[in-house]
């Protein structure tokens, strides 16, 4: 957990803001923007709104930085455009889909544009073409997204 004194202390706000039954004692934490400067504070809106409750990634990025794939109780501190915590977000549900077979309910989930899942494959393509070629991937279809659906648990 390498985070700012600044997001600890948002981190830590969240945590004393717990009833003591609800004490987390084994918990993974990370801070990032959500998505690139440039559409983070868009992305706040939503999880903020309640539209958007999921965020996808491409398998092979994570296979190829060594990062441990998402998990469930995982939680996030998002970053807005400024890089100042937001809010928090908790994993509450992982699944693995090739980019193909990616269900319609999961372009809902994350509440972008008009929440099709044609206007979900025509974002994703256009966001992790850039990076295909470094991560080997010839074919986007045949490669693996991860889907983590979130709730916000402070704000």
């Amino acid at each position: 957990m390498d985070l700012t004194e600044m997001e600890v202390k948002y981190w830590n706000e969240y945590l004393n803001s717990l009833p003591e039954s609800d004490v987390l004692t084994d918990y993974c934490v990370e801070a990032n923007p959500a998505g690139n400067l440039e559409i983070t504070d868009a992305l706040i809106s939503l999880y903020l709104s309640g539209k958007k409750t999921a965020g996808s990634s491409l398998v092979e990025d994570f296979e190829i930085t060594g990062d441990p794939l998402p998990k469930v109780g995982n939680y996030w501190i998002v970053l807005d455009g400024k890089n100042k915590p937001k809010l928090i977000l908790k994993t509450v549900n992982v699944e693995i889909h090739k980019f193909k077979s990616v269900p319609e309910y999961v372009a809902i989930a994350e509440g972008e544009g008009d929440s099709s899942l044609e206007y979900w494959r025509k974002v994703h393509i256009e966001f992790f073409s850039p990076y295909l070629a470094s991560w080997n991937i010839e074919n986007i279809d045949e490669s693996h997204i991860i889907t983590e659906f979130f709730e916000v648990v402070w704000k």
